[in-house]
């Protein structure tokens, strides 16, 4: 009995290695590559450096940088802000300070709304105790969060404001 499904599996094997397998689809080159469908990647924009919010390793601290370089994040039905393909979540600490990422995403410190004044736009969350923090840029690049400032009217003032974030696509 065990011989026979030694035969079998055997000549099965070899039927496999002489099968040749279907080809693979071709990759586009040259023009056919601009034609090809290219989804648009969500990116946390700050407008008034002209970059993207970007991390090196999990445990550095979040940058601006150029948008080619940084993530692309997932804004979830709950507000989440995920980096795509990761289950790491943005979430605020306490005022004054970085801005991290966590695996432990919860309502209080990780939901962040958009807020829009006349000019600008700011990504807030409620802490626990109550407070209202924005996402933030100090004076070294570092995304922390901050209370919340007053909206300005003027267009000046809304292009010096570190703390006007926007989600949106790049292609």
């Amino acid at each position: 009995m065990l011989s026979s499904v030694i035969s079998l599996l055997s000549s099965q094997l070899l039927l496999l290695q002489t099968h040749n397998p279907p080809a693979l689809p071709s990759i586009p080159t040259g023009h056919e590559a601009s034609t090809a469908i290219v989804r648009p990647r969500l990116k946390i924009f700050h407008p008034p450096s002209n970059s993207c919010i970007f991390r090196l390793r999990y445990e550095d601290p979040l940058i601006l940088a150029p948008c080619e370089q940084s993530d692309s994040w997932k804004y979830t039905p709950q507000k989440f802000l995920n980096i795509t393909g990761t289950y790491f979540c943005l979430k605020a600490v306490g005022p004054n300070l970085p801005a991290i990422l966590s695996i432990a995403c919860d309502e209080s410190d990780s939901q962040w709304i958009p807020v829009s004044g006349s000019q600008t736009t700011h990504l807030s969350t409620q802490m626990k105790d109550g407070s209202v923090l924005c996402l933030d840029v100090d004076e070294d690049g570092t995304i922390v969060t901050n209370r919340c400032r007053g909206f300005s009217g003027d267009a000046e003032a809304a292009g010096g404001d570190s703390q006007w974030f926007q989600i949106r696509s790049f292609s």
